[in-house]
């Protein structure tokens, strides 16, 4: 595995209560990939496959399948895949075990799909400063001359955020402090504005779009408001 976070991911879903939204990010799509859709669908070729990168459970794949023809959902976690194929399963959507930073895997996925759309939201910002460039460049591969990425990633504010918020002993954030435990909160530095559209760029594509965007989490805030995490998002495609 390519990825040595993988193990992490697997123990992270398998013990992980078996409930809607337990998971930190696992949004209503109205309020993610339904949202996001709006940005990127002039420029997805809609008869092309769309790929939901780091899918986790399905509830975002789900919510594609019903607005493109051949949806495939993949996550490095088989344990967050068994879930999604019971929760979020449908006629035109598959769900696999891909590992973005494994070559032979990528070039394996896109022998059998070619030319695919690509939606991500919140993996980039996870990997080793001196893996985001490779991770783009596979993204690259997958996309080919037709295809086109969405990319929605935690900025630095995000992580500072975050890091306040744990450190309060008055917050009660069941679902953040699991993440924190799991993955640690700002272990590595988070995929800011600049950056991120430099790691395409630099992995051979040309980013067509951009913005501000918050991501919508399952964690409650002591005033009953929900706790939203400020992003950055690109759409790029091949150069």
């Amino acid at each position: 595995m390519a990825n040595k976070d993988g193990q992490v991911w697997e123990a992270y879903w398998k013990d992980l209560p078996d409930r809607a939204g337990a998971a930190f990010w696992d949004c209503e799509p109205a309020d993610g990939a339904a949202a996001h859709a709006e940005l990127f669908k002039a420029h997805f070729d809609p008869a092309l496959p769309l790929v939901d990168l780091g899918c986790g459970n399905g509830t975002q794949t789900k919510y594609l399948a019903g607005l493109y023809d051949r949806v495939v959902g993949v996550d490095i976690a088989e344990a967050a895949l068994n879930r999604a194929r019971v929760e979020n399963g449908g006629d035109n959507v598959a769900f696999e075990l891909l590992d973005v930073l494994d070559d032979a895997a990528v070039a394996a996925f896109r022998s059998r799909y070619g030319d695919v759309n690509i939606y991500l939201s919140g993996v980039i910002h996870q990997l080793p400063v001196d893996r985001r460039v490779a991770c783009a460049r596979n993204l690259a591969a997958l996309a080919g001359a037709r295809g086109c990425v969405f990319n929605q990633e935690l900025t630095p504010a995000s992580y500072t955020y975050m890091q306040q918020l744990i450190a309060d002993p008055a917050n009660d954030l069941p679902k953040l402090e699991r993440v924190s435990i799991y993955f640690g909160i700002g272990l590595q530095p988070a995929a800011g504005e600049a950056e991120l559209e430099t790691v395409y760029e630099v992995a051979g594509f040309t980013v067509v779009d951009g913005g501000e965007l918050l991501l919508r989490t399952t964690e409650t805030l002591a005033d009953g408001s929900g706790l939203n995490l400020p992003t950055h998002y690109v759409i790029a495609r091949n150069s």
